[in-house]
């Protein structure tokens, strides 16, 4: 039985490893200055050589070395560890071995000395699927491992590594490896067991390995298998075809009738690739490439774009279009669940008249989420005054003008609406609160009659002016607002006829806010002591059941005995 070319390819020196020289160059440095660590913990993609370097360290430490730090391929070390035969190298599967009684066996066999080399090398790979008590078991070893032992952890999700794991070990971060880097080691390969294929071929295996040199040499040696015997070349057709990835020159037609919203030529694409038997799924991942390469290009990131992307047909179509609408095309054409059935062309037609139909219109000015909230609210509530602020305010979000109405009903009041929208800016959303269950009535010579809509919100709102600062901060804004010679004063709450036979409801579930050592108070902006006298808040009394009384607004005096 042959070797598969991921193993027989494995890289055998530090040298070797591609496109992680930070790391091997570090490891290196360690090994010439015997500054090696206990525990490396090892962490990137699948396929960029985590387990091959874990080996290679425990070649370096175990056999002799070179100059550089690489340890010799021929001394009996290295060949026993590549061959998988060299006792002091345990290699752990963490996905399979991965109980607390496991790691309970590994801590005992540590305390074993190396049997030929000088170091004993664990190797836990995937050490994510440990279980918590599995690494709890697993701490004290790493972080006091006998002398004689060193700990490589490797994996591919460092997310789910407790801290105190990582904390105890050298961390080395895995690159994703780039087309460049993995299309130089597809070259020697193929020039080493004399495959002949074409740059367009190995960029294609590269980019559908994405970062992955592993996948990359399976993917190649796939090829080999189905296209390369007798000597036959491997041609980027039979790479699409095989790789499941549609015609090149299909998906740049499709891709510009749907930058173009060509919903004809789009479909007769679609059914043409549909006779001739094209895998469709392949086709659409074709157009979404190329579209990215599109957007990119619409950018200005020429240096990444395919020459699909930026072929005359393609850079026409997008200096025409929009971003926008490019993404909303790539949007509709990558809801994977409507190719439940790959042979049926009709997935990919929806998808495609998806894709040309006029995108939403682009916001322009985009409104908070608050406002949103507001207005969807007025819409489906059209029995409610949506004109009124007690809705917007005491719900506890954003007021807009449409929230706002003056006292006939009719007309929004915008200054109204950025009198609370200027206290929650200033940190008095409890007031804001409070206001938004007050209908404004002026201001007539410079007096702004504030009438309250309930009797305990009154009463609440002559507490609340009863603080200094609450004062302090209404008078401003009041001031910015208004102008500074317009006078707030406090009024009578409004009658039931008033009121216009909408429901009483509460406005807030909080107690009121306590009264500083002030008698009475002035309504803010007032400056000649003219406003509304406000009355004492009630005396401090320490029971249960007076709390309730207060949170639903209620004045409480005194307290009668059993």
């Amino acid at each position: 039985m042959s070797t598969v070319f991921y193993r027989k390819w494995r890289p055998s020196k530090f040298r070797d490893v591609v496109g992680q020289q930070h790391i091997t160059d570090t490891l290196r440095r360690a090994v010439m200055t015997d500054r090696v660590a206990h525990a490396y913990l090892f962490t990137g993609p699948r396929g960029v050589g985590k387990t091959s370097t874990a080996r290679i360290l425990a070649k370096a430490l175990n056999s002799e070395t070179d100059d550089t730090g690489d340890p010799i391929p021929d001394a009996p070390a290295s060949i026993a560890i590549d061959n998988g035969a060299y006792v002091d190298l345990i290699e752990i599967d963490a996905a399979s071995n991965r109980g607390i009684d496991d790691i309970r066996a590994l801590r005992d066999r540590v305390l074993l000395r190396p049997a030929l080399g000088q170091f004993k090398v664990y190797i836990i790979d995937e050490v994510h699927m440990l279980t918590d008590q599995a690494f709890n078991a697993l701490l004290k070893t790493l972080e006091e491992p006998p002398p004689q032992v060193v700990m490589i952890l490797a994996t591919t999700d460092i997310h789910r590594v407790p801290a105190t794991i990582i904390s105890r070990c050298q961390r080395f971060d895995f690159r994703r490896l780039t087309n460049h880097d993995v299309v130089e080691r597809l070259q020697l390969i193929c020039d080493a067991e004399e495959i002949s294929t074409d740059a367009e071929t190995l960029n294609l295996v590269a980019s559908v390995a994405w970062g992955s040199l592993r996948d990359a040499e399976n993917l190649l040696e796939q090829l080999a298998v189905s296209f390369g015997g007798g000597g036959s070349a491997v041609t980027v057709d039979q790479a699409r075809e095989m790789l499941g990835i549609g015609d090149a020159t299909a998906a740049a037609e499709l891709a510009a009738a749907i930058i173009n919203l060509d919903a004809k030529t789009a479909l007769e694409t679609v059914e043409r690739e549909a006779g001739k038997g094209a895998e469709l799924r392949g086709l659409r991942d074709g157009v979404i490439e190329v579209l990215r390469q599109a957007l990119l290009h619409k950018h200005g990131v020429t240096s990444l774009t395919s020459e699909i992307a930026t072929s005359e047909a393609i850079v026409a179509a997008t200096d025409k279009a929009s971003a926008f609408a490019i993404m909303h095309a790539i949007a509709a054409l990558a809801q994977q669940h409507r190719f439940a059935d790959n042979a049926s062309p009709l997935a990919l037609e929806v998808a495609v008249l998806q894709a040309v139909a006029p995108p939403s219109p682009e916001p322009a000015v985009t409104t908070s989420r608050a406002q949103s909230r507001a207005q969807s609210a007025a819409q489906q509530q059209p029995a409610r005054r949506q004109g009124s602020p007690q809705s917007a305010a005491a719900s506890g979000r954003d007021v807009t003008p449409a929230d706002s109405q003056s006292s006939d009903g009719d007309v929004p009041d915008a200054k109204w609406v950025r009198v609370m929208q200027e206290l929650t800016n200033l940190g008095g959303t409890p007031i804001a609160r409070l206001l938004g269950s007050v209908q404004p009535h002026g201001p007539v010579d410079n007096v702004l009659m504030l009438r309250p809509k309930y009797a305990n919100v009154a009463d609440r709102l002559k507490v609340t002016f009863g603080n200094a600062k609450n004062r302090g901060l209404l008078k401003q804004v009041f001031a910015s607002v208004y102008g500074p010679d317009v006078q707030p004063r406090l009024g009578n709450a409004l009658s039931e006829e008033e009121i216009e036979g909408e429901p009483q409801e509460a406005v807030e579930s909080a107690p009121p806010p306590r009264v500083e050592s002030e008698a009475t108070a002035q309504a803010p902006g007032s400056e000649n002591g003219a406003s509304a006298r406000m009355e004492e808040g009630p005396p401090d009394i320490d029971d249960p059941m007076v709390q309730v009384f207060r949170n639903v607004g209620a004045a409480v005096t005194s307290v009668e005995p059993n």
